[in-house]
């Protein structure tokens, strides 16, 4: 049974976004802005339904938002068919083979959908959990971008990018 599903992020979804982003732990660990009040968790959903890149992830027994997964342009590639993702989830559902089903999604829709030549993603060195989500999802490490990363906090860190190329995905799931 499929533990998550994909979908738009909706107006009444800042209650969860709320639950998600203002756990400080979680926001410095993946770099996501945090939220400390209703209005900041309503400005944050109104933005991700304007940029139309973020979505949210259910689960399927709860029908609760859990998580969030953003699909962007790669921003290290002048490659227009090049696509980065990042994800967040709420803590509480941490090691349950949830973010990595919601990353083969995502994949899926990104090379049957969309024509992707490559889908990226990092994660802060040290991040030894999404480290172990992207290599369980078949990604490869590319290497260490060194300062690339300036959080909301001001520090600045170094990302480490993986990536899986259209030909990687179709030769593991044809």
């Amino acid at each position: 049974m499929e533990k998550i599903f994909i979908r738009s992020l909706l107006p009444g979804d800042e209650e969860a976004l709320f639950r998600i982003y203002s756990d400080m732990g979680l926001c410095l660990s993946s770099g996501a802005r945090p939220v400390t009040d209703m209005a900041g968790a309503k400005e944050k959903l109104n933005k991700f339904i304007q940029a139309g890149d973020s979505f949210a992830i259910v689960h399927t027994e709860t029908m609760k938002v859990i998580g969030v997964i953003s699909v962007r342009q790669d921003i290290h590639r002048f490659n227009r068919n090049a696509y980065m993702l990042g994800y967040v989830l709420h803590r509480q559902w941490w090691g349950n083979g949830i973010v990595p089903q919601a990353v083969g999604y995502m994949m899926k829709y990104l090379f049957k959908n969309m024509s992707a030549d490559v889908v990226s993603a990092a994660h802060f060195v040290g991040n030894n959990q999404s480290k172990r989500v992207l290599e369980k999802c078949g990604f490869v490490y590319e290497g260490t971008m060194r300062k690339d990363y300036l959080r909301f906090d001001g520090a600045v860190l170094d990302s480490c990018i993986y990536s899986v190329t259209r030909e990687e995905w179709l030769a593991k799931n044809s």
